[in-house]
């Protein structure tokens, strides 16, 4: 690099950095104000946080518009942390239409009979009498179709070990649950 190249370097960073100051003066006092703003509408609260984090990178992206008066840029940042709100209730109401379907899928895959549900009481209550790491190796078995060593390999456990710990949930079960 030629000293020509360093010094034109040295002046881009120091723009740079009086262009980060110049912003980070302009915004960051906004920011108690921005997440008072969000957190007074967004549930769950905490993402609130979240909020506050997308509308200061939409600031930042947008710095060169930066308006000089301090009045205008509160409007300018409550503006688009509007924006930011907007968007995340629209991601909200996808994700709880998203989890309906497929409440509602899961619900029209299992069957629905009071005999059943009385089979399924006395199940959970048998399988809850198991250790955790039983518990969830006889469900990925039992409800989720895996083979004893695949179930094994998901939880972290040799196959010879998943086989045992197998056997004696079944054992258990077995003395747990009528016939």
């Amino acid at each position: 690099m030629t000293r020509t190249d360093l010094g034109g370097a040295a002046s881009a960073r120091a723009t740079a950095d009086r262009e980060t100051g110049e912003f980070e003066a302009a915004v960051v006092p906004l920011m108690p104000p921005l997440l008072a703003y969000f957190a007074r509408r967004v549930l769950p609260v905490d993402d609130a946080a979240d909020c506050l984090s997308e509308t200061m990178i939409v600031l930042w992206r947008q710095r060169a518009t930066l308006p000089a008066s301090e009045g205008a840029r509160r409007g300018w940042a409550f503006g688009i942390a509007k924006r930011v709100l907007a968007n995340q209730r629209r991601g909200r109401i996808r994700q709880m239409a998203l989890a309906d379907r497929v409440r509602a899928e899961v619900r029209a895959a299992m069957p629905d009979s009071s005999a059943a549900a009385g089979d399924d009481d006395a199940v959970s209550v048998a399988l809850d009498s198991l250790p955790e790491r039983d518990r969830e190796l006889v469900r990925l078995i039992v409800w989720d179709g895996f083979g004893v060593a695949e179930a094994g390999a998901l939880l972290g456990i040799r196959a010879g070990a998943a086989r045992t710990r197998y056997s004696r949930a079944k054992q258990r079960l077995r003395e747990l649950l009528p016939e």
